[in-house]
């Protein structure tokens, strides 16, 4: 198992980064959580917005409808990262299926590690395509949704102590478990953190490697083919300089070091990091906003007002539904949406 192979690179190594420990419990080919675990819903460890209501999907159906529109495209890639169970993109679809005319041809395209997720959306959509590169995709115009995918690649976490920068690792401790210690940080760490912030002592500072590396990917494919991206999480932009590490199991919190392989590991991700990107990029458009404003501006409210008079049975699970999605208690300010469009 997870905790097994972590184990015996212990025995090697005197520690492991901390993004190397999440790249191996999320992403081994054998037992990684990612990979092997359902995840996603009731009976999971988490529900996201798509699971909570049919209302999210069809918001960004209509966000998409738009974009076709304006730019009058006939022929387009709609990609989704991470797409779990298929609940957001079966949204997506029954809205751009009824709207779109057929003489407009959509070619659907899956970045998904999972193995139960890949057979089961194999089966509901028989002619879409997986892929393990993102960019690995026809050349097209494309729309890239990626709803709570960054906040689960892997991601280091700096430390400032004494005027020197550390990070975080994961050392075998002396009963044979693991537990989270600190080492002088990676070159490249401590170059881009300095790059970014000047940090004080005692400060801690999180950033994705991975996640960049994903934003300039789309945005090399995007540049070359043209398109939309819609990137859904939860995290800030102004960076909390503290530690956001979480861990979740059967929609409980937990301990990060239990339950390795078997539960969701994850952090708020730094939206800072990615909106300085685009902001070297003269030639894309792009918009940030909590999820409560992007919903709402897109028409969520007015959706719920005709479910409910559609269906007054269950008007009361549809203002709750709505008010998990928009309000700040809930999703609606932890939430961010970064758009781009090229």
């Amino acid at each position: 198992m997870i905790k097994d192979k972590l184990l015996k690179y212990l025995r090697k190594n005197p520690y492991i980064y901390f993004d190397e420990f999440i790249q191996l419990v999320h992403s081994d080919q054998d037992h990684g959580y990612y990979v092997s675990e359902e995840m996603i819903g009731s009976k999971g460890d988490f529900i996201t917005a798509p699971e909570i209501s049919q209302m999210f999907g069809e918001v960004i159906a209509i966000k998409i409808l738009q974009v076709i529109s304006k730019n009058n495209i006939k022929h387009f890639n709609l990609i989704e990262l991470g797409p779990g169970r298929g609940t957001l993109i079966i949204d997506i679809l029954r809205v751009l299926n009824k709207r779109l005319s057929s003489k407009i041809n959509i070619s659907l395209h899956f970045n998904e590690i999972n193995k139960n997720f890949i057979k089961n959306l194999k089966l509901q959509f028989p002619k879409c395509k997986f892929h393990s590169v993102i960019g690995d995709y026809p050349d097209r115009y494309s729309f890239f949704i990626a709803n709570e995918f960054v906040d689960a690649l892997p991601f280091r976490q700096i430390k400032k102590r004494d005027n020197i920068y550390y990070e975080t690792v994961i050392k075998r401790s002396l009963d044979g478990n693991l537990e989270f210690d600190i080492e002088v940080a990676r070159t490249e760490s401590e170059i881009y953190v300095k790059s970014r912030i000047d940090l004080k002592n005692n400060q801690i500072f999180e950033y994705s490697p991975k996640t960049i590396e994903a934003l300039n990917q789309i945005i090399n494919f995007l540049e070359k083919n043209k398109g939309y991206l819609l990137l859904i999480d939860y995290g800030y932009v102004n960076h909390p300089l503290k530690s956001t590490i979480q861990s979740i199991k059967n929609h409980k919190m937990t301990d990060v070091l239990n339950n390795i392989g078997k539960q969701d590991i994850t952090y708020h991700v730094n939206f800072d990091c990615l909106i300085s990107i685009l902001k070297n990029k003269k030639f894309l458009e792009y918009r940030f906003q909590t999820q409560a404003d992007f919903l709402k501006f897109n028409g969520i409210e007015e959706r719920a007002n005709r479910l409910c008079k559609q269906n007054p049975g269950k008007a009361e699970e549809i203002k709750t539904q709505l008010n998990r999605l928009i309000d700040n208690e809930h999703m609606g300010k932890l939430f961010k949406v970064l758009e781009v469009e090229i």
